[in-house]
């Protein structure tokens, strides 16, 4: 028998616009790896763009069950343009724009099975379909721009649904406004494209050339030779130019050598950076004094004045404000804090002072705030007047890039990568196509059904009735004394609890989940053993006793815990219970000795509980007794014959023990 996951009927797909991505045919051997076909099955619509679908190499094999076939989508990188924000990365040290990406959802995915179930007559199930293995992506653009710079660096993708790119700025305010822009106006970020590669992608190397054509073809070097004339030989770049001359120097070689589809190494990146520089920049110098001449030679590509500019005109109306004025605004200048604080204290200046002394004419409170925001970068207050931040400047050879002869071609190896899969950033564009979160869904389940929420509030409302109902406190004026006492109070969950027994705190188990007279609601575990307090003792003696029919005192009372012994020798109970005691001592070397254990109770007077017997000759003797006693009852020893022996060493004890405590309610 042979099968096949070709359609049962012959199925004929027109695909009208442009698919989602495109895959490099050079790298086929990359997708034959893992035995994805790379030719576009089928291509679906989804919202304001179209999702391409693969299949597994293996699909139309005889032997392959329809069961067995595996198909494949390319991720549909959609741009969560509202998530756009701007910060400055502790780490590298750079300001930076981040957004995420979605890649897949189980939205497309549910799309995506039912689509191939049409095209292929048959149902296909959704264990059959996944987003394509990529292992890496990285981030990449149609156009270069000054503003900000992509990551070189290839990131692992793992087919994550969300993922986070960065683009990086020079200054901090550009990324506010990329941000900005992204949140607003998404559509102007459509060159940005994802590209994809598999984990087992090998680096190439390319052999290419820097051109003095790379290096005039660039915009700012345009606007350079526009500036300046043949009499000026060197100029000044900011550190920000600087950067964007080598940006498009760097963007001109590579768009000569290599495709959309190539990755160039960041190692190859830098090399060419760092050969750009070189060639291009002589020196660096930190330009400070506001009378510096070369300031006349610094290009200032900026749309406001130039710091040296600036400080001269700070200068000429703080030279023409009332010395209060003057304090006012150089603390300005000296404590830079937020933008609203700084911008409060400038409108404090005195209006009427501004407008009739400035020699160049009035100004309003509301141009010199517009002032401050623009100089507060590149002017401060040095305790005199105001003067320029210092400035980084790099020295550029115009004569050189005039004379093209004299820059010679550089060659170099640029090592590359090639990615297998290439794909433009989609947008949001219409109310049926939203990025999609596992809590999105779960919202949007919750609220298309009005019926079911209602319900659910419902069951939550009386749930919280019974939560409220149980933890109200409730008692039975009474300790528990059984299971049934205990869920009268509010317990519910089975388990072991101590309840009053007759003359014990018992141990039983309780299971809530039977009804009371079921045998099993309640079963007697044991009993706690529980004492209001400890009572012990252990009384000794330091001397001998010969009088007869006394009771034995004791000159010492090493314990004494709950002080119902006392050194007449009589113990007093003073909880009811069993209790435990034991006695030990030694005759005379003449005599012997006979000593009782007696008890005295309400009901009856000094009773022999038990009898000790020592013979003449310094004998041992002891006795032990387990006693159930009464709150008040009454334990001594009496010398009933003879005599005891005893000295320092002590050969007399006395000891008594509260076993179980008799608990009454």
């Amino acid at each position: 028998m042979t099968f096949s996951c070709l359609p049962l009927l012959t199925i004929c797909v027109t695909v009208s616009t442009v698919i989602s991505g495109q895959p490099d045919i050079s790298a086929s051997s990359s997708w034959a790896k893992l035995q994805i076909s790379p030719d576009t099955l089928v291509s679906m619509a989804y919202g304001n763009f179209r999702v391409d679908i693969y299949e597994h190499a293996n699909n139309h094999k005889s032997t392959t069950t329809p069961s067995n076939c595996k198909y494949f989508y390319a991720p549909i990188a959609l741009l969560d343009h509202q998530g756009a924000t701007s910060s400055f990365n502790n780490v590298t040290k750079k300001a930076e724009m981040r957004f995420r990406i979605e890649m897949w959802n189980d939205k497309v995915q549910n799309q995506v099975v039912n689509y191939l179930g049409k095209v292929v007559g048959r149902q296909v199930d959704d264990h059959q379909v996944q987003v394509i293995p990529f292992e890496n992506v990285i981030l990449s653009s149609t156009s270069s721009s000054n503003i900000y710079s992509l990551g070189t660096d290839w990131k692992s993708y793992r087919q994550h649904k969300f993922f986070w790119f960065t683009l990086s700025c020079i200054d901090q305010k550009d990324c506010d406004q990329l941000a900005d822009n992204m949140r607003n106006n998404p559509q102007q970020f459509d060159h940005l494209k994802l590209q994809f590669s598999w984990s087992a992608q090998t680096s190439k190397t390319k052999e290419t050339a820097i051109r003095i054509e790379n290096v005039m073809s660039g915009q700012l070097v345009s606007d350079l030779l526009q500036r300046f004339d043949q009499k000026n030989k060197e100029i000044w770049l900011t550190f920000k130019d600087e950067k964007r001359i080598l940006k498009e120097t760097a963007t001109n070689v590579l768009v000569e050598s290599f495709d959309n589809t190539d990755v160039v190494s960041p190692d190859s990146e830098s090399q060419i950076n760092n050969i750009l520089k070189n060639l291009l920049f002589s020196s660096t110098k930190i330009i400070k004094n506001e009378s510096d001449k070369t300031w006349e030679l610094v290009f200032w590509n900026e749309e406001i004045d130039r710091p040296d500019q600036m400080a001269k005109k700070l200068n000429d109306i703080y030279n023409n404000l009332d010395k209060e004025s003057q304090n006012k605004m150089s603390e300005v200048y000296q404590h830079q804090k937020s933008n609203k604080q700084q911008s409060t204290k400038m409108k404090g200046l005195n209006n009427l002072t501004v407008q009739t002394n400035l020699t160049s004419g009035s100004m309003k409170i509301e141009d010199l705030d517009k002032l401050y925001q623009t100089s507060k970068d590149y002017v401060e207050w040095n305790g005199d007047k105001f003067v320029p931040k210092p400035l980084t400047a790099s020295k550029i050879n115009l004569t050189q890039l005039r004379d093209k002869k004299s820059l010679q071609d550089r060659k170099l190896i640029v090592k590359y990568s090639t990615s297998v899969l290439s794909t433009p950033i989609n947008f949001v564009q219409n109310s049926h196509l939203t990025l999609t979160d596992e809590w999105q869904n779960l919202k949007e389940e919750v609220e298309g059904n009005s019926q079911l929420l209602a319900h659910v509030m419902t069951t939550m409302e009386n749930m919280q009735k019974e939560i409220n109902a149980s933890a109200a406190s409730t008692s039975i004026g009474r300790m528990p004394k059984s299971c049934d006492d205990l869920q009268k109070i509010g317990h519910r969950k089975s388990g072991l609890y101590p309840v009053m027994g007759d003359k014990t705190v018992d141990n039983v188990y309780c299971d809530f989940t039977k009804p009371i007279n079921d045998g099993g609601f309640q079963k007697v575990i044991g009993f706690f053993d529980v004492k209001t307090l400890p009572v012990y003792f252990h009384a000794q003696k330091n001397k001998s006793h010969t009088t007869g029919n006394t009771a034995v005192p004791f000159e010492i009372l090493r314990l004494n815990v709950g002080n119902a012994m006392n050194t007449s020798g009589v113990f007093v109970v003073p909880k009811s219970g069993k209790y435990f005691f034991a006695y030990s001592g030694l005759s005379e070397g003449g005599i012997h000795a006979r000593v009782d254990l007696q008890v005295k109770t309400d009901a009856a007077d000094w009773t022999k509980v038990g009898q000790a017997y020592g013979q003449a000759g310094y004998n041992t003797f002891s006795l032990q007794a387990t006693l159930d006693l009464a709150k008040g009852n009454q334990i001594r020893l009496l010398l009933a014959e003879g005599q005891l022996h005893d000295n320092d060493n002590r050969y007399t004890s006395f000891v008594g023990q509260l076993l179980d405590e008799e608990i009454v309610q």
